[in-house]
């Protein structure tokens, strides 16, 4: 379709494809299979990322929507945190234009073995660009023998002032304050956030929104295939450890993550698949 675009160039040494549509305009990095920034037309950009992120061989970009995969956060085994899909290399597969004038892109990750980690998989990336974005990540178990897998998509959104916005749709729902020594409790309310928040909302994929009065608008977040929603700030004490944000960076964004989580692991036998998939819209 006339007017679609899509270019690559270099970030340092890390190659990332430009795309703009009519509706949209994205930024997707090859390294580590991840949207780095999504911007319908007239809008704030929905996503956040840092202006510290590294862009480096072997790092994570900090920003935008993180593959996490095979395992999400730390791991007993040992092996990096988070996993090792978003330090990696992928391969752009396909890339179309859709009939209504979206955008797709097929990613792939060739290499899927870690010394930490005795699976082997096939993992792939797609992502649509339009109104919309919606990214889904399937992975195939293509060894002989079942293996857990635990995964997530960590977006990272752009808000005017983490203080306050508020996130909705969890009200009612069990979580693990990662925050308080993952002592659990019931969300009253929406979610706000002041301080360093870190909440594991589990066996939840209900559809989350971001209220942002600043922005005036409204960023929803819907879900298939997790079992979990994670809702992180690092707030101002964290922040300052962190040297890929900057001291007020953390005030600027919020992490509403669709997860597949560590204690509720996706056994997968062989040959079988398994897809989480989450759409980000904003609304007026």
């Amino acid at each position: 379709m006339e007017g679609t675009q899509v270019t690559q160039r270099l970030i340092n040494k890390i190659a990332v494809l430009d795309i703009e549509n009519a509706f949209a305009r994205a930024v997707v990095s090859l390294h580590g299979g991840q949207v780095l920034s999504f911007q319908p037309h007239g809008e704030e950009k929905v996503l956040w990322l840092s202006p510290d992120a590294v862009y480096d061989e072997g790092k994570a970009i900090r920003g935008g929507i993180p593959v996490c995969w095979p395992w999400f956060s730390k791991r007993a085994e040992g092996g990096p945190n988070h996993g090792f899909a978003r330090t990696n290399l992928w391969r752009l597969k396909e890339q179309c234009t859709l009939e209504d004038g979206e955008t797709r892109l097929l990613l792939s990750l060739p290499e899927t073995t870690h010394a930490a980690w005795d699976g082997s998989a096939s993992l792939e990336t797609e992502i649509i660009i339009g109104k919309e974005l919606k990214v889904s990540l399937t992975m195939q178990n293509i060894g002989e023998k079942s293996v857990a897998i635990s995964q997530a998509l960590h977006t990272y959104f752009n808000v005017s002032d983490v203080e306050a916005v508020s996130v909705e749709g969890l009200a009612g729902k069990r979580y693990l304050d990662e925050a308080d020594n993952q002592k659990a409790y019931v969300q009253q309310g929406d979610v706000t956030l002041k301080g360093e928040v870190d909440r594991t909302y589990v066996n939840n994929s209900d559809t989350c929104t971001i209220i942002d009065p600043g922005l005036k608008r409204r960023i929803v977040i819907r879900k298939s295939g997790s079992n979990g929603t994670v809702v992180w700030n690092p707030g101002a004490e964290l922040a300052r450890q962190m040297a890929d944000v900057p001291d007020q960076g953390y005030r600027h964004m919020v992490c509403v993550e669709t997860a597949t989580l560590p204690a509720l692991a996706v056994q997968l036998e062989p040959q079988e698949t398994h897809t989480i998939s989450t759409c980000i819209s904003v609304v007026r």
